[in-house]
């Protein structure tokens, strides 16, 4: 759990990342209208990239509490089959079961269809 805690993480924070700093190119051409305004762009580019930091922050705290609370670990039983299987000298069949079936865009011809 706490591999996929971690991984959750930082999949959330580089990608949250990677978007503010993006923002922040974004914010430093609008700021530069700004000194038509009369307003120094660098306090002016302060400001607007501390408030999208913030935003950024708040956005991890959310993912990662939303993303955690929807995370469903799932056991993985291949290992224990496979253990299984050669304890007991059998083969694993359900695993070979349904590997040449193609279930998208396979139709079965129905006998009302003929006429």
């Amino acid at each position: 759990m706490k591999e996929a805690e971690r991984f959750l993480i930082l999949s959330n924070i580089d990608r949250l990342w990677k978007e503010h700093l993006q923002a922040l190119k974004f914010v430093q051409q609008a700021v530069g209208l700004r000194g038509y305004a009369q307003r120094d762009p660098l306090i002016e580019y302060k400001l607007e990239g501390y408030n999208l930091f913030l935003e950024m922050m708040a956005q991890i705290r959310r993912n990662v509490i939303y993303s955690i609370y929807q995370f469903q670990p799932v056991l993985v039983k291949q290992d224990q089959d496979k253990t299984e299987n050669q304890k007991s000298g059998k083969r694993n069949t359900r695993t070979r079961a349904n590997t040449n079936r193609d279930p998208v865009g396979t139709v079965e011809p129905s006998t009302s269809a003929s006429s």
